[in-house]
Protein backbone atom coordinates (compact mmCIF):
# COMPACT_ATOMS: atom_id res chain seq x y z
CA UNK A 1 0.00 0.00 0.00
CA UNK A 2 2.66 2.44 0.91
CA UNK A 3 4.51 1.90 -2.56
CA UNK A 4 1.18 2.35 -3.89
CA UNK A 5 0.91 5.77 -2.24
CA UNK A 6 4.27 6.85 -2.69
CA UNK A 7 4.01 5.95 -7.08
CA UNK A 8 0.80 8.25 -7.02
CA UNK A 9 2.74 10.91 -5.53
CA UNK A 10 5.42 10.61 -7.99
CA UNK A 11 2.92 10.57 -10.39
CA UNK A 12 1.43 13.59 -9.57
CA UNK A 13 4.27 15.60 -9.38
CA UNK A 14 5.18 16.59 -13.15
CA UNK A 15 1.41 17.56 -13.63
CA UNK A 16 1.07 19.88 -11.01
CA UNK A 17 4.68 21.49 -12.04
CA UNK A 18 3.14 21.34 -15.91
CA UNK A 19 -0.52 22.99 -14.40
CA UNK A 20 1.50 24.85 -11.50
CA UNK A 21 -1.14 25.27 -9.85
CA UNK A 22 -0.07 27.47 -7.34
CA UNK A 23 1.85 29.53 -9.25
CA UNK A 24 0.23 33.21 -10.52
CA UNK A 25 -2.42 33.50 -13.86
CA UNK A 26 -0.72 34.99 -17.02
CA UNK A 27 -0.88 38.53 -16.93
CA UNK A 28 -3.65 40.42 -18.91
CA UNK A 29 -2.77 40.62 -22.54
CA UNK A 30 -2.61 43.31 -24.24
CA UNK A 31 -4.02 46.03 -21.57
CA UNK A 32 -1.24 48.98 -21.35
CA UNK A 33 -0.29 51.57 -23.77
CA UNK A 34 2.74 53.13 -24.50
CA UNK A 35 3.85 55.85 -22.06
CA UNK A 36 2.66 59.47 -22.48
CA UNK A 37 5.06 62.22 -21.83
CA UNK A 38 3.74 65.32 -20.57
CA UNK A 39 6.37 67.43 -18.80
CA UNK A 40 9.38 66.60 -17.91
CA UNK A 41 11.79 68.98 -15.71
CA UNK A 42 15.55 68.72 -13.93
CA UNK A 43 14.16 66.20 -11.54
CA UNK A 44 10.21 65.04 -12.48
CA UNK A 45 8.08 64.07 -15.38
CA UNK A 46 4.50 64.01 -15.38
CA UNK A 47 3.28 60.99 -17.14
CA UNK A 48 0.49 59.60 -18.76
CA UNK A 49 -0.84 56.08 -19.61
CA UNK A 50 -3.58 53.75 -20.60
CA UNK A 51 -5.08 50.36 -19.99
CA UNK A 52 -7.78 49.75 -23.24
CA UNK A 53 -8.90 46.17 -22.16
CA UNK A 54 -8.75 45.82 -18.18
CA UNK A 55 -11.38 43.09 -17.74
CA UNK A 56 -9.66 40.95 -21.18
CA UNK A 57 -9.25 37.27 -20.58
CA UNK A 58 -6.12 35.70 -21.41
CA UNK A 59 -5.68 33.69 -24.02
CA UNK A 60 -3.75 30.60 -22.16
CA UNK A 61 -6.68 30.01 -19.32
CA UNK A 62 -9.97 28.82 -19.45
CA UNK A 63 -10.76 31.69 -16.56
CA UNK A 64 -10.17 35.14 -16.84
CA UNK A 65 -6.84 36.54 -14.66
CA UNK A 66 -9.05 38.18 -12.31
CA UNK A 67 -9.59 42.40 -11.66
CA UNK A 68 -6.59 44.57 -11.96
CA UNK A 69 -5.01 45.21 -8.16
CA UNK A 70 -2.46 47.51 -8.66
CA UNK A 71 -1.42 49.66 -11.65
CA UNK A 72 0.87 53.02 -12.54
CA UNK A 73 4.42 53.27 -13.63
CA UNK A 74 7.25 51.62 -13.54
CA UNK A 75 10.86 53.58 -14.39
CA UNK A 76 14.85 53.17 -13.95
CA UNK A 77 18.19 53.82 -16.06
CA UNK A 78 17.75 50.63 -17.68
CA UNK A 79 15.84 49.73 -20.51
CA UNK A 80 12.08 47.68 -20.22
CA UNK A 81 12.24 48.60 -16.28
CA UNK A 82 10.54 45.73 -14.01
CA UNK A 83 9.00 46.54 -10.71
CA UNK A 84 11.15 43.61 -9.27
CA UNK A 85 14.03 46.00 -9.58
CA UNK A 86 13.16 49.20 -10.71
CA UNK A 87 11.06 52.05 -8.76
CA UNK A 88 7.18 52.42 -9.10
CA UNK A 89 4.76 54.85 -9.27
CA UNK A 90 1.45 53.35 -8.03
CA UNK A 91 -1.76 55.16 -9.74
CA UNK A 92 -4.56 52.58 -8.56
CA UNK A 93 -5.30 49.72 -6.53
CA UNK A 94 -8.16 48.79 -9.04
CA UNK A 95 -9.98 49.78 -12.16
CA UNK A 96 -13.57 49.28 -13.27
CA UNK A 97 -14.21 47.40 -16.72
CA UNK A 98 -13.77 50.16 -19.15
CA UNK A 99 -11.11 52.06 -20.70
CA UNK A 100 -8.80 54.35 -18.51
CA UNK A 101 -6.36 57.33 -19.26
CA UNK A 102 -4.46 58.39 -15.99
CA UNK A 103 -1.72 60.55 -15.09
CA UNK A 104 0.96 60.39 -12.54
CA UNK A 105 4.08 63.00 -11.11
CA UNK A 106 7.11 61.03 -11.06
CA UNK A 107 9.47 63.24 -8.78
CA UNK A 108 13.21 62.51 -7.53
CA UNK A 109 14.92 62.12 -10.82
CA UNK A 110 18.54 62.99 -11.18
CA UNK A 111 19.18 65.64 -13.28
CA UNK A 112 20.80 65.29 -16.86
CA UNK A 113 19.66 61.76 -16.58
CA UNK A 114 17.92 59.38 -18.77
CA UNK A 115 15.25 57.27 -17.74
CA UNK A 116 12.92 54.64 -18.67
CA UNK A 117 9.45 54.16 -18.03
CA UNK A 118 6.57 51.91 -19.04
CA UNK A 119 2.96 51.23 -17.90
CA UNK A 120 2.05 48.07 -15.83
CA UNK A 121 -0.87 46.11 -14.18
CA UNK A 122 -0.99 43.82 -11.80
CA UNK A 123 -4.19 41.27 -11.76
CA UNK A 124 -5.41 38.98 -8.84
CA UNK A 125 -3.63 36.04 -9.88
CA UNK A 126 -0.40 38.06 -9.78
CA UNK A 127 0.51 38.35 -12.98
CA UNK A 128 2.15 41.69 -14.55
CA UNK A 129 1.48 43.30 -17.97
CA UNK A 130 3.95 45.83 -19.28
CA UNK A 131 3.60 48.18 -21.71
CA UNK A 132 6.68 49.21 -24.05
CA UNK A 133 9.41 51.64 -22.31
CA UNK A 134 9.90 55.15 -23.24
CA UNK A 135 12.99 57.31 -22.75
CA UNK A 136 13.43 60.99 -21.09
CA UNK A 137 16.30 62.96 -20.26
CA UNK A 138 15.72 65.29 -16.90
CA UNK A 139 16.92 69.01 -17.86
CA UNK A 140 15.09 72.43 -17.87
CA UNK A 141 12.81 72.63 -20.82
CA UNK A 142 10.81 75.50 -21.97
CA UNK A 143 7.89 73.85 -24.08
CA UNK A 144 6.22 75.58 -27.10
CA UNK A 145 3.47 77.90 -26.70
CA UNK A 146 0.15 77.15 -28.65
CA UNK A 147 -3.04 79.27 -28.96
CA UNK A 148 -5.83 77.78 -30.69
CA UNK A 149 -7.99 80.64 -32.83
CA UNK A 150 -11.20 79.03 -33.94
CA UNK A 151 -12.96 76.63 -35.61
CA UNK A 152 -14.51 77.18 -38.94
CA UNK A 153 -15.82 75.51 -42.04
CA UNK A 154 -17.92 73.51 -40.03
CA UNK A 155 -20.46 71.01 -42.18
CA UNK A 156 -22.16 68.20 -41.17
CA UNK A 157 -19.17 66.02 -41.66
CA UNK A 158 -15.96 68.45 -41.30
CA UNK A 159 -14.47 71.53 -39.86
CA UNK A 160 -11.36 73.31 -39.89
CA UNK A 161 -9.22 74.17 -36.74
CA UNK A 162 -7.42 77.33 -36.94
CA UNK A 163 -4.20 77.03 -34.27
CA UNK A 164 -0.94 79.06 -33.77
CA UNK A 165 2.58 78.14 -32.94
CA UNK A 166 3.66 80.87 -31.01
CA UNK A 167 7.23 79.66 -30.00
CA UNK A 168 8.76 76.42 -30.47
CA UNK A 169 10.25 76.27 -26.93
CA UNK A 170 13.95 74.87 -26.53
CA UNK A 171 12.92 71.03 -26.73
CA UNK A 172 13.33 69.20 -29.96
CA UNK A 173 9.79 68.69 -31.23
CA UNK A 174 8.62 65.33 -32.64
CA UNK A 175 4.98 65.85 -33.96
CA UNK A 176 2.44 68.39 -33.61
CA UNK A 177 -1.43 68.60 -34.80
CA UNK A 178 -4.52 68.72 -33.56
CA UNK A 179 -6.31 65.95 -31.19
CA UNK A 180 -10.16 65.72 -31.24
CA UNK A 181 -12.07 63.78 -28.94
CA UNK A 182 -16.42 63.47 -28.61
CA UNK A 183 -16.34 61.65 -25.12
CA UNK A 184 -12.81 62.96 -24.02
CA UNK A 185 -13.06 66.56 -23.13
CA UNK A 186 -9.55 67.21 -22.34
CA UNK A 187 -8.57 65.28 -25.55
CA UNK A 188 -4.92 63.80 -26.59
CA UNK A 189 -3.22 62.27 -29.18
CA UNK A 190 -4.40 58.63 -27.46
CA UNK A 191 -7.78 59.92 -29.19
CA UNK A 192 -8.54 61.13 -33.12
CA UNK A 193 -6.08 62.62 -34.26
CA UNK A 194 -4.43 65.23 -37.21
CA UNK A 195 -0.79 65.62 -37.57
CA UNK A 196 0.62 68.38 -39.32
CA UNK A 197 3.66 66.82 -42.29
CA UNK A 198 6.79 68.87 -42.50
CA UNK A 199 9.44 70.81 -39.66
CA UNK A 200 7.53 72.57 -37.27
CA UNK A 201 7.56 76.64 -36.93
CA UNK A 202 6.28 79.51 -35.47
CA UNK A 203 2.76 81.09 -37.29
CA UNK A 204 -0.97 79.83 -38.04
CA UNK A 205 -2.21 76.71 -38.97
CA UNK A 206 -5.33 74.47 -40.89
CA UNK A 207 -6.51 71.28 -40.19
CA UNK A 208 -9.32 69.70 -41.78
CA UNK A 209 -11.16 67.82 -39.88
CA UNK A 210 -13.20 65.13 -41.59
CA UNK A 211 -15.21 61.56 -41.36
CA UNK A 212 -17.45 63.47 -37.99
CA UNK A 213 -20.89 62.75 -37.30
CA UNK A 214 -23.55 65.34 -37.92
CA UNK A 215 -24.85 66.59 -34.75
CA UNK A 216 -21.78 64.96 -32.52
CA UNK A 217 -20.41 67.49 -30.00
CA UNK A 218 -16.32 67.41 -30.40
CA UNK A 219 -13.80 68.50 -28.13
CA UNK A 220 -10.83 69.92 -30.29
CA UNK A 221 -7.53 71.60 -29.35
CA UNK A 222 -3.66 71.25 -31.03
CA UNK A 223 -1.11 69.55 -29.53
CA UNK A 224 2.98 69.65 -29.29
CA UNK A 225 4.99 66.55 -28.93
CA UNK A 226 8.82 67.11 -28.03
CA UNK A 227 11.40 65.20 -25.68
CA UNK A 228 10.17 67.31 -23.00
CA UNK A 229 6.41 66.16 -22.55
CA UNK A 230 3.46 67.80 -24.57
CA UNK A 231 2.11 71.28 -25.03
CA UNK A 232 -1.89 71.81 -25.83
CA UNK A 233 -3.88 74.61 -27.09
CA UNK A 234 -7.18 75.57 -25.13
CA UNK A 235 -9.79 73.18 -25.89
CA UNK A 236 -12.76 74.59 -28.57
CA UNK A 237 -16.14 72.46 -28.35
CA UNK A 238 -18.25 72.62 -31.77
CA UNK A 239 -20.83 70.55 -33.02
CA UNK A 240 -20.96 68.82 -36.63
CA UNK A 241 -23.59 70.63 -38.56
CA UNK A 242 -23.89 74.15 -37.20
CA UNK A 243 -21.42 76.93 -36.73
CA UNK A 244 -18.96 77.34 -33.38
CA UNK A 245 -20.69 79.00 -30.63
CA UNK A 246 -20.06 82.77 -30.19
CA UNK A 247 -21.94 82.97 -26.91
CA UNK A 248 -23.19 80.24 -24.08
CA UNK A 249 -24.39 81.93 -21.23
CA UNK A 250 -26.71 82.27 -18.50
CA UNK A 251 -27.61 85.48 -17.36
CA UNK A 252 -30.10 88.14 -15.11
CA UNK A 253 -31.97 91.17 -17.43
CA UNK A 254 -32.48 93.58 -14.87
CA UNK A 255 -35.70 95.84 -15.45
CA UNK A 256 -35.62 98.50 -17.91
CA UNK A 257 -32.43 97.73 -19.34
CA UNK A 258 -31.35 96.68 -22.78
CA UNK A 259 -29.07 93.98 -23.68
CA UNK A 260 -26.79 92.69 -26.31
CA UNK A 261 -27.18 89.15 -27.14
CA UNK A 262 -23.89 88.66 -28.96
CA UNK A 263 -21.91 89.01 -25.03
CA UNK A 264 -24.59 88.44 -22.76
CA UNK A 265 -23.18 91.24 -20.93
CA UNK A 266 -25.47 93.05 -18.55
CA UNK A 267 -24.79 96.55 -20.11
CA UNK A 268 -26.24 99.27 -22.85
CA UNK A 269 -23.59 98.86 -26.15
CA UNK A 270 -24.91 101.74 -28.22
CA UNK A 271 -26.15 100.55 -31.46
CA UNK A 272 -25.43 97.47 -31.03
CA UNK A 273 -28.40 96.44 -28.45
CA UNK A 274 -31.09 93.00 -29.33
CA UNK A 275 -33.37 93.90 -26.82
CA UNK A 276 -35.13 96.36 -23.97
CA UNK A 277 -36.61 94.47 -20.98
CA UNK A 278 -39.65 95.83 -19.08
CA UNK A 279 -41.56 93.78 -16.89
CA UNK A 280 -44.00 96.49 -15.35
CA UNK A 281 -46.45 99.36 -16.62
CA UNK A 282 -46.08 100.04 -19.55
CA UNK A 283 -46.94 96.25 -21.80
CA UNK A 284 -44.39 94.09 -20.35
CA UNK A 285 -42.38 92.16 -22.29
CA UNK A 286 -39.40 92.00 -24.54
CA UNK A 287 -39.23 95.34 -27.41
CA UNK A 288 -37.03 93.91 -30.00
CA UNK A 289 -33.95 96.95 -30.84
CA UNK A 290 -31.72 97.80 -33.91
CA UNK A 291 -33.38 95.46 -36.27
CA UNK A 292 -32.86 92.09 -33.80
CA UNK A 293 -36.57 89.58 -34.66
CA UNK A 294 -37.52 87.34 -32.39
CA UNK A 295 -39.85 83.62 -32.23
CA UNK A 296 -41.48 82.22 -29.31
CA UNK A 297 -41.39 78.45 -30.14
CA UNK A 298 -43.89 76.41 -29.13
CA UNK A 299 -44.50 75.46 -24.89
CA UNK A 300 -42.41 71.99 -24.03
CA UNK A 301 -39.98 73.16 -26.86
CA UNK A 302 -36.27 71.25 -25.14
CA UNK A 303 -34.08 74.10 -25.66
CA UNK A 304 -31.06 71.75 -24.89
CA UNK A 305 -31.97 69.61 -28.04
CA UNK A 306 -32.69 72.82 -29.64
CA UNK A 307 -30.33 72.62 -32.99
CA UNK A 308 -28.99 75.68 -35.20
CA UNK A 309 -30.49 74.04 -38.48
CA UNK A 310 -33.72 74.36 -36.34
CA UNK A 311 -33.62 77.99 -36.37
CA UNK A 312 -33.62 78.45 -39.45
CA UNK A 313 -37.06 78.19 -40.27
CA UNK A 314 -38.49 80.02 -37.89
CA UNK A 315 -41.13 82.71 -38.09
CA UNK A 316 -39.25 85.79 -36.89
CA UNK A 317 -40.75 89.24 -36.55
CA UNK A 318 -39.11 92.19 -35.59
CA UNK A 319 -42.42 93.13 -33.44
CA UNK A 320 -42.89 92.93 -29.29
CA UNK A 321 -42.82 90.10 -27.32
CA UNK A 322 -45.34 90.04 -25.07
CA UNK A 323 -44.18 89.31 -21.55
CA UNK A 324 -47.04 90.50 -19.24
CA UNK A 325 -48.00 88.39 -15.99
CA UNK A 326 -51.19 87.35 -16.81
CA UNK A 327 -51.80 83.81 -17.74
CA UNK A 328 -53.82 84.44 -20.96
CA UNK A 329 -51.05 86.89 -22.71
CA UNK A 330 -47.56 86.15 -21.28
CA UNK A 331 -45.91 84.29 -23.67
CA UNK A 332 -42.22 84.44 -21.81
CA UNK A 333 -43.15 82.12 -18.78
CA UNK A 334 -40.91 80.64 -17.17
CA UNK A 335 -39.12 77.60 -19.19
CA UNK A 336 -40.62 79.38 -22.59
CA UNK A 337 -37.78 78.95 -25.58
CA UNK A 338 -37.14 82.31 -27.96
CA UNK A 339 -35.03 81.49 -30.98
CA UNK A 340 -34.04 85.30 -32.15
CA UNK A 341 -31.85 87.12 -34.79
CA UNK A 342 -28.91 89.65 -33.59
CA UNK A 343 -28.95 93.34 -34.80
CA UNK A 344 -26.19 91.78 -36.77
CA UNK A 345 -27.47 88.48 -38.04
CA UNK A 346 -26.40 86.18 -35.83
CA UNK A 347 -28.91 83.35 -35.18
CA UNK A 348 -30.08 82.19 -31.38
CA UNK A 349 -31.92 80.79 -28.61
CA UNK A 350 -33.09 81.78 -25.82
CA UNK A 351 -34.70 80.37 -22.88
CA UNK A 352 -36.53 81.52 -19.82
CA UNK A 353 -35.83 80.34 -16.53
CA UNK A 354 -37.21 82.36 -13.89
CA UNK A 355 -38.95 85.66 -13.79
CA UNK A 356 -40.18 87.38 -10.99
CA UNK A 357 -43.28 89.42 -10.83
CA UNK A 358 -44.60 92.61 -10.96
CA UNK A 359 -42.75 95.38 -9.07
CA UNK A 360 -43.91 96.02 -5.55
CA UNK A 361 -42.35 98.70 -2.86
CA UNK A 362 -40.95 95.75 -0.87
CA UNK A 363 -39.09 93.75 -3.77
CA UNK A 364 -37.73 96.18 -6.16
CA UNK A 365 -35.45 93.27 -7.82
CA UNK A 366 -39.17 90.98 -8.25
CA UNK A 367 -39.17 92.66 -12.36
CA UNK A 368 -35.64 90.85 -13.34
CA UNK A 369 -35.88 88.08 -15.52
CA UNK A 370 -33.12 85.34 -15.84
CA UNK A 371 -32.25 83.89 -19.18
CA UNK A 372 -29.88 81.53 -21.00
CA UNK A 373 -28.63 82.17 -24.32
CA UNK A 374 -26.60 80.36 -27.06
CA UNK A 375 -25.88 82.61 -29.83
CA UNK A 376 -24.09 81.29 -33.03
CA UNK A 377 -21.29 82.24 -34.90
CA UNK A 378 -22.93 82.15 -38.81
CA UNK A 379 -20.38 84.65 -40.31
Amino acid sequence: MQKLVSFLVLALVPVMQACDLFGPVDALSPVTSEVLVLQVIATGANVSGHIADPAAGNSRQEKKSGQIVDYGFVYGTKIDPVIENDKTQRVGVDIPESSRIFDAWISGLSVNTTYYIRVYARNEGGGIAYGPSVSIVTGNYVLPLLTTNQITGITANAAVVNFTIVNTGTVPILAYGVCYSNENQLPTPYNSKLQVDGAVRTGSFKLNLDKLSDGTTYFVRPYVITGGGISYGRVVTFTAGQPAILKDTTFVMNYSNTYDLETGEIQMRNGMEDLYWYPYGQPAGIYPKNGAKYAVLPDGTDFNKLRYSDLLSQNYSGNFVDGSYTAKTNKLKNGTVVAYITNVGHYGKMRINSKGTDRTDTDVYSGNMEVSVVTYNND
